[in-house]
């Protein structure tokens, strides 16, 4: 059953008045602005999506009312964007012919080259904070799952696996890498 909140936002979203606009927009932004759906690039496009999808939906008659009209607009927002997910992972080309295999026969330059990185890598490790330390042991090196660490430590999942790409990102900052 549709609120009479609901059923005149649609009516005035359907005809086009600018606050029933913007104040759809604003929930589809927030939806899709999102930092953890990685979009950015796509986030105009994905817009223009989620509005034409949810226009067509409302003038349609497939909204119901079994769920509040902010839900429903949510719900449009998200499959939009993992529709755009699906899409950037399916067409991720890589050229076969820019990937450097190792070399079997390593020469002197690539073994000093190697040794440098490794010795570098072990000066960065052992400058890892305590907390990061422990938690790359039980994860890398004893192979412990998140949810038996988050039990050990007495945390939820969640912030074991929060931790973890914190200490990643600060590892990957000291080693000048891109993770």
């Amino acid at each position: 059953m549709k609120s009479n909140q609901d059923e005149s936002l649609i009516r005035d979203y359907i005809d086009g008045r600018p606050e029933a606009y913007r104040e759809v927009n604003r929930w589809i932004e927030r939806a899709v602005g999102s930092r953890h759906w990685g979009l950015h690039q796509q986030r105009e496009d994905i817009l223009q999506e989620v509005h034409q999808r949810l226009f067509s939906n409302l003038t349609g008659g497939k909204f119901r009312g079994s769920s509040a009209l902010k839900t429903y607009v949510l719900q449009i927002a998200k499959y939009t964007c993992i529709e755009f997910l699906r899409k950037k992972i399916r067409f991720r080309a890589v050229d076969l012919d820019s990937i450097v295999l190792p070399d079997a026969n390593p020469g002197p330059e690539q073994e000093a080259a190697a040794a440098e990185r490794e010795e570098q890598a072990a000066e960065v490790l052992a400058q890892l904070p305590k907390g990061c330390r422990q938690l790359f042991e039980m994860i890398f090196e004893h192979k412990i799952p998140y949810q038996e660490i988050s039990r050990q430590l007495g945390v939820a999942e969640g912030t074991v696996k929060s931790r973890a790409w914190r200490c990643r990102d600060w590892l990957m900052k000291r080693l000048g890498t891109k993770g």
